[in-house]
């Protein structure tokens, strides 16, 4: 009896935890608006991004699927050319952009 319930009680475990995993991009993406106008254009500061500041890794916060969905700024920007160097580089091509974030890396 105590194994029987241990089984339903893992087994629910693993559901929830299979249906939590991942997430689909809808059509809008993150909107942090057109980050062009801040003070400081594209590179990110301490002020605008509190809680992910001084780390280096964005994609856990940031969902791969849900970034440069959108040009929200005046500027023509080739969107896929971003998501596919973004899919190719990973967290490693945010610096390239957006500044150190507070890192040395």
């Amino acid at each position: 009896m105590v194994m029987e319930m241990f089984r339903y009680f893992l087994s629910f475990i693993f559901f929830v935890a299979l249906i939590s995993c991942g997430s689909e991009a809808d059509d809008n993406g993150e909107d942090f608006g057109n980050i062009l106008d801040s003070p400081s254009s594209l590179v990110l500061t301490e002020d605008e991004h509190v809680y992910g500041w001084g780390r280096s890794d964005c994609l856990m916060c940031h969902n791969i699927n849900n970034i440069h969905l959108q040009n929200r700024t005046d500027v023509t920007i080739d969107m896929e050319e971003i998501q596919d160097q973004v899919a190719e580089e990973g967290e490693s091509i945010c610096m390239d952009c957006h500044g150190s974030n507070g890192t040395t890396e």
